[in-house]
This record gives structure tokens, sequence and C-alpha cells, in this order.
């Protein structure tokens, strides 16, 4: 169903995959093998395939469009430099992480390099309006991660707080890519902004997939670090879920396990195991539910 998605924009996705490998291979010599070990954490830049395909529905694919799918893509590079220190995750995409070879400094400070790439490219565009939105849309992204970040060891954080943080670290930039994208292709502001609400929550449901997977993902599958949301101390939605419909006597039981950063295998067994099914049911009705409300403002 993905690649149905992606029918039509093939070939724009080639050009923005082929500037960014020339962004990677064009760095400092200094950097070349960071950025060489960087360019392969790829992936299936969902971010830029959602500039494109919003840019299309809106009437017309620019060159503006492919260079701030370009732009998004770094910015999202360099917020996965950063992640995986902040996690202390080891593998992405089955590689090592920037911090495994290369130590935490080197890979904070390459994600900022990549910040400051992506928007001298953003300074060089006519448009101010990049600038702007995804300016704003990086300060919510280092927000919402801080909130994150504070909050870790907190049981009792409410399912708010929660979407008040992935709108933040995640569903800004996709909501930023929503915007410019209906932006770049000329439409109406009422398009602009409907654009921008069904990045928001297609992003809300992409972090809540993302939380599942955390939790219930195999790392030969993936190819990256799973369980760090767990062994950090992060309160998701589906523990938040799980805590919230448990009956007291197993509340305790997950407060316990939570705090003592048992294996999170324990959440499979019993006597946690229905009480977890149970939530990440509910977390697969959330994502559904998400998905609808974006197709709706995309219709």
């Amino acid at each position: 169903e993905g690649q149905r998605a992606l029918e039509g924009i093939e070939q724009e996705l080639g050009k923005v995959e082929a500037w960014l490998q020339a962004e990677f291979r064009g760095g400092p010599r200094e950097l070349a093998p960071l950025l060489a070990h960087a360019a392969q954490f790829q992936g299936k830049r969902v971010r830029a395939a959602q500039v494109l395909l919003v840019g299309r529905a809106c009437g017309q694919l620019t060159q503006e469009h492919h260079l701030i799918a370009g732009i998004i893509e770094l910015i999202h590079a360099a917020t996965l430099a950063h992640d995986d220190v902040l996690d202390e995750a080891v593998q992405r995409r089955g590689l090592d992480c920037l911090h495994v070879a290369w130590g935490n400094p080197a890979a904070v400070l390459l994600g900022d390099w990549l910040y400051a790439r992506a928007f001298a490219h953003c300074t060089a565009l006519a448009d101010r309006t990049p600038s702007r939105v995804l300016a704003e849309a990086t300060a919510r992204i280092c927000a919402g991660e801080i909130h994150q970040n504070l909050t870790r060891g907190r049981f009792d954080l409410s399912e708010s707080e929660y979407f008040s943080q992935i709108d933040g670290k995640t569903a800004a930039l996709f909501e930023a890519a929503g915007r410019l994208a209906a932006h770049a292709a000329g439409a109406s502001s009422e398009s602009v902004e409907a654009a921008a609400r069904h990045g928001m929550l297609a992003g809300r449901a992409f972090q809540i997939a993302d939380d599942l997977l955390d939790l219930e993902g195999e790392l030969a599958i993936t190819g990256k670090s799973l369980g760090t949301d767990w062994e950090s101390g992060k309160m998701t939605l589906p523990l938040i879920r799980m805590r919230d419909t448990a009956a007291p006597a197993l509340r305790k039981q997950l407060e316990k396990a939570f705090h003592e950063r048992s294996p999170r295998a324990c959440l499979r067994q019993e006597p946690l195991h229905a009480a977890f099914t149970h939530a990440t049911k509910l977390c697969r009705q959330e994502v559904k539910r998400l998905l609808e409300a974006a197709g709706t403002e995309a219709a």
C-alpha cells in the first residue's frame, strides 16, 4: 500500500535523493566519514514524499518542492543524530549509530552541522516563508524533546502532556512539510491550513506507531534499537493507556516494572500481557482514527 501511495512521484523522489546524497558527499573533508555513514540512514523519505504528494495534490510540483523536501530531510537527519544520543540507541537501519563509532560530541555536532546546512539552503530561497516555518518547527521539535527528557521517570505523565510532546518533537515537522508543500504550489490559504492540519494529524499517528514499535518490534526486522523509551523511563501512549485501563493491583505492578526498568519482555508476559495487549489495541485504533481525520483534511 505504501508503494501505491508513491506512484507517480518516484522520479521526483529520486531527484530529492540525489540532492541529499550530494549534500552528504559535499561536506568538509574532516566530516566525510561521518557524513558517509549518516547518508546510509536514508529510510523511506516519508517527509520528502509528503511534500511531493501534497504539492501535486495542490496542483503542481516545482523545483521549490524538491528543495523544500531535501531541506526537511536534512532537518530530520539532524534530529536522528541527536535522538540516538539522547536515547542511547545502538543501531539504526541495521548500522551502528553515529555516536557508537565517533562518540557523543561528534554525533551532536554533526546534527548541528546538518541543521546549519538546512537553514543555509532556506536562506537561498527568494521566499522567506520556508525559513520562518522551518525555524518555528525546529524550535518546537527541540521544545518537545526537552519536555520529554525532563519528564523521564514520571509514571503519572498525562495523555495531554504526551500529545504536547509528540506534537512538538515529531508532528511539527510533518505539519511544516504540509504547509510548505501547499504554499509552494500556490494553494489558497484555506488549503495551506488544511495541508498543515493533515501533516499534524499524520505526524501524531506516525509517532504513536513508532512508540508501539519500540515496545513490540524486533531488532532483526526493524534494524534499529528498540525498547529505548521503556529503558530510559519515557511514558508513551501504549503505557499511558495500559496504566489508565488496568485494575489498581496491575497498575502497581506496571509502575514497579517501569521504575525498576525491567526488561520490556515483561509487558508480554503475565500478569501484564493481557493489559498490554488491550492497550496496544487501543493505540492502533487511535492511529487509525488520526489517519482517517488526516484524510478528511486532505479531501
